[in-house]
């Protein structure tokens, strides 16, 4: 048997800076960091006075720029599925060479309310060797879920919560620079007048001499807590989850006759008491396999143990999952039982694009090593279609094992084709798949056992209704 993660084979939100700036000896720069702060926001491109100077930076991404001082005009540009752009923010503002910018941009593209906030900082501090902060709250998401602004908490890690806070901020308001000695900390917000957490950094270490601009931003990974906070050095970013997030995992039962009914064991020996029992070959787990739907782990190792249905003797599968906090993975059981099987931990991203459909097609079918999987808008012929002609695949030589990664996708009704790798032998065709903007949409790839067909799909996340 064999445990595999999956390396997507197309990855979203690549950061590249495309422009210069005039480096004349006579003219001063400034330093603007741009930082994507709109969870439900595309992937953007960044232009100064028309040239555009950034590209593809994604949801969490941030870049410096040194353009020079003086009247600049900003833009930033969402990109649509296709590779057309369409502006979100234009502003024209005045940079300063002896101060540092960062421009944000908040709020969200589906209600219309995606705008730059733009913070400026003259980098002084009294201590060299402390640790220097601005905290800015960049979550509509947490101004919504406290009906009002919050209360943050920074104390020495592991001390109870103070009956006074650091600090109050509602949305779109930072608060800063704070100095304090370097050391490990605890971060905390709750609604504000209440004691109630509602996220909880556990233990970070601060270094000395550290400069950081923390955002809370809204949280699209996984858990209750309205938002994670987003830590930037220079273009550096990390996230910090709350950290009771814990983990996620999901299952599908790939594995093509003669493998049977299987039973699924997490974090126990098989005892004839399994956490999900005779699954059958192409169902999950859960068996409404929606976007979010997991069975919710604690962080570190888990071990994932699958048998014959009733066998208690006898794992076909038995692997232990380091997995850390807030990580989300849909393990596919596939492979044929005389030849090994293979468990797949394919990794998860749920958060929803407002201007696109996020589609990931997974290749769990052992039967056919490397297939074409072509895309074709309904109304294009694909629902009445019976040769896929002149298209070109969306994935071509795709292999047993790989995934798409999530790939940005136009709404619109598609039907999807599975074919040999040379294009010449239709193994799949779907009826018309309804792509909304905003959903998550995953197929997995397998044997159909009927007949009519040598493959077929098993569909998860929006494709599922509750």
């Amino acid at each position: 048997m064999n445990i595999k993660f999956s390396i997507p084979l197309v990855v979203a939100g690549s950061l590249v800076l495309t422009g210069c700036f005039d480096d004349d000896d006579d003219k001063r720069n400034s330093s603007v960091r741009v930082i994507h702060a709109s969870s439900d926001a595309p992937a953007v491109n960044v232009r100064v006075n028309s040239n555009t100077v950034v590209s593809g930076a994604d949801f969490k991404q941030a870049a410096v720029l040194t353009p020079r001082a003086g009247n600049a005009s900003l833009a930033i540009d969402g990109v649509l599925p296709g590779g057309d752009t369409a502006t979100v923010i234009e502003a024209d503002t005045s940079f300063r060479f002896d101060t540092s910018y960062d421009v944000i941009a908040l709020g969200k593209v589906g209600d219309s309310t995606i705008e730059p906030l733009i913070l400026s900082d003259d980098g002084s501090r009294d201590s060299a060797s402390s640790v220097r902060l601005r905290v800015a709250h960049l979550s509509p998401d947490a101004q919504a879920a406290a009906a009002g602004p919050v209360d943050v908490y920074v104390t020495a890690a592991g001390d109870a919560l103070p009956a006074e806070a650091t600090f109050t901020f509602a949305f779109k308001e930072s608060v800063g620079p704070l100095e304090v000695p370097a050391g490990d900390y605890q971060i905390r917000v709750t609604p504000a007048g209440s004691d109630t957490v509602v996220y909880d950094s556990g233990s970070v270490a601060l270094a000395a001499g550290a400069d950081l601009l923390i955002g809370a931003v809204d949280n699209t990974v996984f858990g209750d807590s309205p938002v994670s906070l987003l830590v930037l050095d220079g273009a550096d970013t990390a996230e910090l989850l709350d950290v009771n997030t814990g983990v996620g995992i999901r299952a599908a039962h790939n594995s093509s006759a003669p493998t049977p009914d299987v039973d699924i064991y997490v974090n126990e020996d098989p005892d004839g008491s399994p956490a999900a029992g005779a699954v059958a070959f192409g169902e999950t787990v859960p068996a409404s396999a929606t976007t979010g739907a997991y069975v919710e782990l604690a962080t570190g190792a888990n071990r994932v143990a699958i048998t014959a249905a009733g066998d208690t003797s006898t794992a076909v599968i038995d692997e232990t999952l380091e997995l850390a906090n807030g990580d989300l993975r849909t393990l596919v059981a596939a492979g044929v039982l005389a030849d090994g099987l293979d468990l797949f931990a394919f990794t998860d991203d749920n958060r929803r694009v407002a201007t696109e459909a996020k589609l990931r097609v997974l290749h769990g079918a052992v039967e056919a090593q490397s297939v074409d999987v072509f895309l074709i808008p309904t109304a294009a012929g694909g629902a009445g279609a019976t040769l896929i002609g002149n298209s070109v695949p969306a994935l071509d030589d795709f292999q047993y094992g790989q995934s798409s990664g999530y790939v940005s996708v136009a709404a619109d009704d598609y039907v999807i084709f599975i074919t040999t790798d040379d294009g010449a032998t239709e193994l799949y065709k779907s009826p018309s798949l309804s792509l909304a903007a905003g959903g998550v949409y995953t197929a997995l790839a397998r044997l159909n056992e009927d007949v009519a067909s040598v493959a077929t799909v098993t569909l998860l996340d929006d494709f599922v209704s509750p």
